[in-house]
């Protein structure tokens, strides 16, 4: 323990100024019952993580920073989940026969008192901050709570299975099963994965969830859960639950924190049993935020809002599946929606419940499609169309003669980039006439992952890499690590690149004559156009992303 207070820590860190701190011992001879760092923090004179590193400084104990990450989740079983959510506390590791808990006040005795009462172990602690401990809290003990279901649905399989047949709907809303997918769609939702992936093999099911686009194993299951967990699911889908030799679609929607997620569920048959990929879809999309905050470069973002505020004509959004299209294209109605405008949309499904814009849900089994549902909208006198994907040559001849005939049509395509769209649009038979009368603009797109920015690293930049990227000038630039911020992958969160390709007269020229693709790339670079690797080159330059990225997601041979 250090001589010096907290208080004079903290004026020697720079944390705090002498005035703020005679104000906040003042305060505590008012308010006894209030400790210093709660007032000073009350007072925003200083932060929770500055008050946690003075006392840090003064007790001689490590300070975890950032996300808590704990390498042997056994231990979280030596405190109960009751006692750790009632002290804000989280089981950290075990040293020399002793329990380190991370806690935000190691002057709570009674929170000692109960650790070691539960655990049976002397405590020693380490500090972190509220946020940091509640988050570990979530993810780890829901971790516990998932595996002690399945172990228990495990168990009540093997009692009832001479009456597996009678008792199935019983076991399928039994509270285990139903607790057991709360709690898979509750961490996937914390910890933003966009797609759960529950997968059968021989002996074992494996539960993986892709995050920041890439897929981290959550847990494991016996194959006799796993049965019930897809019956559950299909039930709240509405799909057939006795069908299993063909894969079936469906969607359910889930309420947590608040939060309406949408979810879309489909299911393969495999080799050991049925295979289901739930795809989260949360309400976020497009609210309050710029396509700047999509990580779209300025230039980039005014080209194509300009051509999205033209009266009419096609602007199509393309990238492959997952890559963020959708929000794109919520983002862009947010700023079109006003209450002189009429904009109407076609979805498979609804994806974002938008006030002010009509939003129309295909139903294949009754008939409406893209384009049947489209051709009714023409006649409801729409000013703006969003078409959720051209996915055939009917919608894109219907939406493209729209477009000439006086309203703006927003829809996405998969493509590999802007400059290939004209040809995708022509060999789904659309002629070159109509293609070039109607297209305004395309914006190509693709998702790279963050470096983390707690532990990314600067790296030389080899001769061969430069030769990949084309830059020559280029010597150093970050690399991924790997920290328990990160949950050691390097990576934290996801960001967008883009091309915008906008349609001028001389690219119509060059279209009307069915000019190649190559000979449309090298107008559109003549004009000064940003392409994606372009866009890349211009992330990895300032440490947002890696060249991995670059090689993952652009690089060709």
């Amino acid at each position: 323990m250090s001589k010096l207070t907290l208080g004079q820590i903290l004026l020697q860190k720079g944390f705090v100024k002498p005035q703020d701190l005679k104000q906040a011992r003042e305060l505590q001879i008012a308010n006894p019952s209030k400790s210093l760092a709660e007032i000073l923090i009350s007072l925003n004179v200083t932060s929770e993580v500055n008050i946690l590193s003075a006392l840090s400084d003064r007790m001689n104990v490590p300070l975890l920073e950032g996300a808590i990450f704990i390498t042997d989740t056994d231990i979280i079983k030596l405190v109960p989940e009751k006692v750790a959510r009632k002290h804000n506390i989280i089981p950290y590791k075990v040293e020399k026969n002793k329990l380190i808990v991370a806690m935000r006040d190691p002057s709570n005795m009674d929170a000692i008192e109960d650790i070691k009462m539960a655990s049976g172990m002397d405590v020693g602690f380490v500090l972190a901050t509220v946020p940091s401990i509640t988050d570990a809290i979530e993810k780890y003990y829901a971790n516990v709570t998932a595996q002690k279901m399945a172990d228990d649905m495990s168990q009540e399989e093997q009692e009832n299975n001479a009456n597996a047949l009678n008792e199935m709907d019983d076991r399928v809303d039994s509270a285990p099963i139903v607790k057991m997918l709360n709690t898979l769609i509750q961490q996937a939702f914390v910890t933003h994965a966009s797609d759960i992936h529950i997968e059968p093999f021989r002996d074992t099911v494996i539960i993986r969830m892709r995050i920041d686009g890439a897929l981290q194993e959550y847990m494991r299951i016996s194959p006799s859960a796993h049965k019930n967990l897809i019956t559950r699911i299909k039930i709240l889908s509405n799909m057939n639950i006795a069908e299993k030799r063909i894969p079936l679609d469906g969607r359910f929607d889930y309420t947590f924190e608040g939060e309406l997620i949408d979810i879309r569920v489909s299911t393969l048959p495999t080799t050991y049993g049925e295979k289901a990929v739930l795809r989260l879809l949360g309400t976020a999309m497009g609210a309050d935020i710029k396509l700047t905050d999509l990580g779209m470069l300025p230039e980039n973002a005014e080209k194509f809002m300009r051509v999205c505020e033209a009266p009419n004509g096609v602007v199509l959004v393309t990238g492959p599946t997952g890559s963020g299209k959708s929000t794109t294209l919520y983002t862009v109605l947010q700023d079109l929606n006003k209450p002189t405008v009429n904009v109407t949309t076609i979805e498979d499904p609804v994806e974002k419940k938008v006030f002010g814009i009509n939003q129309v849900q295909t139903n294949h089994k009754a008939g409406l499609d893209f384009a049947s549902a489209l051709r009714s909208i023409l006649r409801q006198d729409p000013d703006i169309v969003m078409i959720g994907e051209i996915r055939d040559n009917e919608t894109a001849d219907i939406a493209m003669r729209a477009a000439i005939t006086g309203h703006l049509v927003l829809s996405t395509l998969h493509t590999n980039d802007a400059v290939s769209t004209v040809a995708r649009l022509i060999d789904m038979e659309v002629p070159p006439y109509l293609v070039a009368a109607a297209l305004n603009g395309v914006l190509a797109q693709r998702l790279v992952r963050k470096l983390c920015p707690k532990c990314k690293t600067k790296v030389e930049v080899t001769q061969a890499q430069r030769n990949i990227l084309k830059d020559p000038t280029l010597t150093e630039c970050y690399g991924p690590v790997g920290c328990p911020n990160c949950s050691f992958t390097g990576y934290k969160g996801r960001t967008s690149i883009h091309e915008v390709l906008t349609v001028d007269t001389g690219l119509r020229e060059l279209i009307t004559k069915n000019a190649t693709t190559e000979e449309l790339r090298a107008y559109a670079k003549k004009e000064g156009m940003i392409f994606m690797d372009d866009n890349v080159r211009i992330k990895i330059k300032e440490g947002v992303t890696s060249i991995d990225e670059y090689m993952r997601t652009i690089y060709t041979i």
